[in-house]
């Protein structure tokens, strides 16, 4: 065996398999476990340790399974009669808050069920689970009669709710016709506000995750314990002790987080903004999209046929290869006819968009290939994959996530919202008897920045409703506003320019995007900071903030954290140095969004509309094809006056049946 194993140790083994090669040599030394009956007469391989291994962690999951059922506390509660139902029933009805949770087979909130309710009695401390739908011979209470008891509780608004991911449990239980009301904390959504950074550190937002990091409470994962299984499969006893814990830490987390939002002020910041934003993602998801199937088959059809032109151009320019592989086109490009001569020094012979795009001017057929790879996407993406999400109700529904990014700004996927081609938008079409009403903040970052800076020419210009880049541009240059309008080269230059100087993009990047020399964009930011003395004055200090605090404020208080920034190491305390000023610019309109959409929930509600989507500064609500222009003009209001800047909002409405196809006010009412 010291020879088989020496043999195997040998061997190119991935640090994965080395780990567990080193795990079983030490489990059979320890006569934890011993060879496979039928390889003893065979030698041994690595094959056979890895599958020894195996055993050997169905072992370990077998003991940690048990001991977890063995220490299972006494106040975790399996509830499988109706007496006990009862009693713990009349306990909830005493409580402020509880916790909940609920289990289900699987992720998918559209498939999936409901196997079993996880329910805390803050108070009491009692921590209880509701098997309804286990695969078991155990006695448990029927599905029906479990949701008809507890409705009532999970519908009072009075008695507050904790959840971890509560997004989830509220979309399953409408699935069983509950409503739930009195959501007062989600321990998710608060960690993304007490440190928006955990994902991007190597961490999750997993719940065992972040008590045993937070908590110092050992927590094994769903997958670590059971795998693929669904929760449905898991033996009354192992998940009274697993899913009652879900609620004993979930109520220890928030706590905890409750404690320190509190200390850092950013309390009422939750509770006010991101709170109550859960509720309009749901409302959002549920809603979903109407697809229009038609139209995306005849995109499809249009598409295919262009791809076919195009892929009978490609082969006059350059054979019969695969227009799809790497290797072949490289082959094509740099051997055959010895493209590479056009790339600057020191480029790598690539044929990614990038390297394509300075090859196109050189070669018609590079050109022609950039558009067969634009097609392709889009029908293989966009056109022919969005027909494939559409539900049983006949709709798409998404997934909002107000933490999709690190300054707190929506993301949406299932469908990308954000990268959606207006080909693919005109998919996309409101409800029968409805319309897409939307608003776009116009220019809201930059607003953000006129607001926080006080810079005259920026402030001056939204006051006096005049365009920020022709009026910018005509002051930098010292050019006739005429000269300065949309389309101009000086508009372009100052637009690019502003943002470059919000999103800390360096004068290499910049020369890239204005198509100039690196010293002319350098000289450009110069002399933007030097006739604009207080923009540059606002960034130096929000940078030396960043290095003293390690963070950023935004709106209300929020942070950005950017640790680096008190970092030695000179390269990464710059890179949080380009984030600083961005954070706060970004993430100020990220909050201004939210309380906009919140408002705007109110005004639904009170009308009878539907929050439709938000993506980008666009906000939509479905609203009948009734509406009048008094119903917009209440729209309007709140895109405007919700959160009031130093400088006036300005908001694009459009009115449409098909999203990207809208009408403004005065076209829509013919006014």
């Amino acid at each position: 065996m010291e020879e088989a194993w020496a043999r195997i140790f040998e061997m190119k083994n991935t640090a994965p398999d080395h780990r567990k090669l080193v795990e079983v040599r030490q489990a059979m030394a320890d006569g934890q476990i011993g060879r496979e009956p039928a390889s003893v007469d065979k030698r041994f391989s690595k094959a056979e340790a890895l599958r020894i291994w195996r055993q050997l962690e169905e072992k370990r999951q077998a003991e940690v399974l048990r001991q977890m059922v063995e220490e299972t506390p006494d106040n975790y509660w399996l509830i499988t009669d109706e007496t006990k139902l009862a009693k713990f029933l009349s306990i909830l009805e005493t409580e402020k808050e509880i916790v909940f949770d609920v289990e289900t087979t699987g992720t998918d909130i559209y498939s999936d069920y409901i196997v079993g309710h996880v329910i805390t009695s803050v108070k009491a401390d009692i921590h209880a689970y509701i098997p309804t739908k286990h695969k078991t011979n155990n006695k448990q209470l029927s599905n029906d009669l479990v949701n008809e008891r507890l409705k009532p509780i999970y519908e009072d608004s009075s008695i507050g709710k904790i959840a971890h991911n509560a997004k989830f449990d509220i979309h399953m239980l409408r699935n069983e016709g509950i409503i739930l009301r009195g959501l007062t904390w989600d321990t998710q959504v608060a960690m993304h506000v007490l440190n928006e950074n955990e994902r991007f550190n190597g961490g999750s937002y997993q719940l065992k995750e972040l008590v045993s990091k937070y908590l110092g409470i050992p927590s094994k994962t769903y997958g670590q314990l059971f795998g693929k299984k669904g929760f449905h499969e898991i033996e009354l006893d192992i998940a009274l002790a697993y899913a009652a814990k879900d609620g004993d830490v979930t109520l220890k987390l928030r706590n905890f987080q409750r404690r320190h939002l509190d200390k850092i002020d950013l309390l009422k910041y939750y509770e006010q903004v991101e709170n109550p934003t859960i509720g309009v993602s749901i409302e959002m998801e549920q809603a979903g999209f109407v697809l229009d199937i038609e139209r995306a088959k005849a995109l499809s059809k249009q598409l295919s046929n262009e791809l076919a032109e195009v892929e009978q151009e490609l082969r006059k320019h350059f054979g019969d290869i695969n227009f799809n592989s790497p290797t072949q086109l490289s082959r094509k490009f740099y051997e055959d006819l010895r493209l590479g001569r056009h790339l600057p020094k020191g480029t790598k012979k690539s044929t990614d968009v990038k390297t394509l795009e300075i090859l196109a001017p050189h070669h018609e057929g590079i050109r022609i290939l950039l558009q067969y790879r634009e097609k392709t996407k889009l029908l293989g993406t966009y056109i022919d994959a969005l027909p494939k999400q559409v539900r049983d109700d006949g709709r798409i529904h998404g997934n909002f996530n107000q933490m999709g990014t690190v300054t707190g700004r929506f993301s949406a996927n299932s469908p990308n919202l954000q990268n959606q081609p207006y080909f693919a938008r005109q998919l996309f079409v409101a409800p029968p008897g409805q319309v897409i009403l939307s608003g776009d903040f116009s220019q809201q970052e930059p607003r953000w920045l006129a607001h926080y800076t006080g810079e005259e020419v920026l402030v001056n210009a939204y006051r006096e409703g005049r365009d920020l880049y022709s009026t910018a541009a005509a002051e930098l240059f010292g050019k006739p506003i005429e000269e300065c309008g949309d389309g101009s080269v000086y508009r372009k230059m100052m637009k690019t320019g502003i943002l470059a100087v919000m999103y800390g993009t360096g004068p290499k990047t910049l020369a890239a995007q204005l198509d100039i020399t690196e010293k002319e964009a350098r000289e450009f930011i110069e002399q933007f900071y030097a006739k604009y003395p207080k923009v540059k004055a606002w960034i130096d200090s929000n940078e030396l903030f960043a290095k003293r605090k390690g963070y950023v404020k935004m709106f209300m208080g929020r942070k950005r954290r950017l640790p680096e920034a008190k970092s030695r190491d000179r390269y990464e305390q710059f890179r949080a140095m380009r984030q600083a000023t961005n954070a706060i610019i970004q993430g100020s309109a990220a909050i201004q969004t939210k309380l906009t959409m919140l408002s705007l929930q109110k005004l639904c509600r009170a009308k009878g509309w539907t929050m439709a989507f938000s993506v980008h500064d666009e906000v939509a609500v479905y609203a009948p094809e009734s509406l009048t222009i008094s119903d917009v003009r209440d729209f309007e209001n709140i895109m405007l006056h919700t959160v009031k800047l130093s400088v006036p909002n300005k908001t694009d409405i459009e009115i449409s049946r098909r999203w990207g196809e809208g009408k403004n006010i005065g076209e829509w009412f013919q006014i």
